[in-house]
């Protein structure tokens, strides 16, 4: 029996090429880190898989520090010893391990982990991750939604006439950080789209509900797509009465940490995606039971990310495309954060506003593991 043996946990902070604001927080400001925290797992025979888990201030409560001290501390001590095929048994021994509130605790630290484990799965198999989570290796290209974050007419050109100029064909902008602008925004994008594109409001958290009822309004009449996470995440009755005055599609985020989370919305009929996000959903693992549920209940994916290095980029791709979701996906770290020295090849592989899978076994990528100690902090 092949057993979990070691796992080494390299937080570390890459640069931050631009600043990302949104309503309820901030990924970093240009200049300034990006923390991120990589996982390496090592199996009875030697075999290697990585993880990677991408703590963001203000969207959740887990930092650097308590990620790393969550998988040093707590996690790894429960899963070493375990067998590396058994994922059931990893995710139960997390959870005996951090224990069982309201929503899943510590979800970005079980995701790095988690991932590690199905890089290492997929690559003893032979098989490409989306091979091993039963898709096709035909399946290989994910369409990306560049992110918009001006709040006026002027800034949101510039930033989409850069996004189009590198092949994107769809847009999703942050709602509610500058409400007055909200419309304008809206507007400026669906009217510069081209056919085809993909028009994506994001409020993290930011609405109250009368603020709520009046952009989604006048986002219905603009035709934007989805707008996603309108009010805080635990208004589950707000988000009620909000689904009885509005019929744009809906969306949430912050409020759908689990499978149980998700459902509780999807059986209310609250909601018109399921927004996969492996970082916040605590691996690959629970977010394919997330998708189950969605497929149950006939709603639609879509893809986006914590502003995720090109690890867990490549991994949720991976995932999405088992399924034959082939985007838009707000996988946006690349916009964000300077990569290079962990990745330099990853040019190869995302380009033309796409990401173009291989098919390499496991999630298809690794990090420069020299570069990757010299970042440790």
């Amino acid at each position: 029996m092949t057993n979990i043996t070691a796992i080494e946990v390299f937080p570390v902070h890459l640069p931050m090429i631009r600043s990302f604001s949104f309503a309820s927080g901030s990924a970093g400001k240009a200049g300034g880190k990006a923390p991120h925290v990589f996982v390496k797992l090592t199996d009875s025979e030697g075999a290697v898989g990585w993880g990677e888990g991408r703590p963001v201030p203000g969207w959740s409560p887990e930092t650097l520090e308590t990620v790393t001290s969550t998988l040093r501390g707590y996690i790894a001590p429960a899963v070493i010893g375990l067998p590396v095929s058994d994922r059931w048994g990893v995710h139960a021994a997390m959870q005996r391990a951090l224990g069982r509130g309201p929503s899943m605790g510590q979800p970005i630290a079980r995701s790095a982990l988690d991932m590690a484990l199905h890089d290492l799965l997929a690559k003893r198999a032979g098989l490409s991750l989306r091979a091993f989570l039963g898709g096709s290796n035909e399946r290989n290209r994910m369409a990306l939604s560049y992110t918009l974050t001006g709040h006026d007419r002027a800034s949101i050109l510039e930033e989409m006439a850069v996004g189009q100029a590198a092949g994107f064909l769809h847009f999703n902008f942050k709602a509610a950080v500058a409400p007055e602008t909200d419309v304008e925004v809206a507007e400026t994008v669906a009217e510069h789209s081209a056919s085809g594109g993909f028009v994506w409001a994001d409020a993290n958290q930011g609405f109250q509900l009368h603020n709520a009822r009046r952009v989604a309004k006048a986002f219905e009449s603009i035709g934007v797509d989805v707008l996603e996470q309108p009010l805080p995440a635990d208004q589950f009755e707000q988000m009620v009465a909000l689904r009885a005055s509005t019929s744009i599609p809906l969306a949430v985020d912050e409020a759908s940490v689990g499978p149980a989370d998700f459902f509780r919305y999807a059986s209310r009929g609250l909601v018109d995606y399921l927004v996969v996000k492996v970082t916040r959903s605590g691996g690959i693992w629970p977010s394919l039971q997330q998708i189950a549920i969605a497929e149950a209940a006939g709603l639609p994916l879509l893809v986006s990310g914590l502003t995720d290095g090109f690890l867990t980029k490549m991994a949720v791709c991976q995932m999405a495309l088992a399924y034959g979701f082939a985007g838009p996906a707000a996988l946006n770290g690349s916009q964000f954060t300077d990569e290079s020295a962990l990745f330099p090849r990853k040019s190869e592989i995302e380009y033309g506003g796409s990401v173009h899978l291989t098919d390499a076994p496991g999630i298809g990528v690794e990090p420069d593991e020299t570069a990757l100690r010299a970042f440790t902090a």
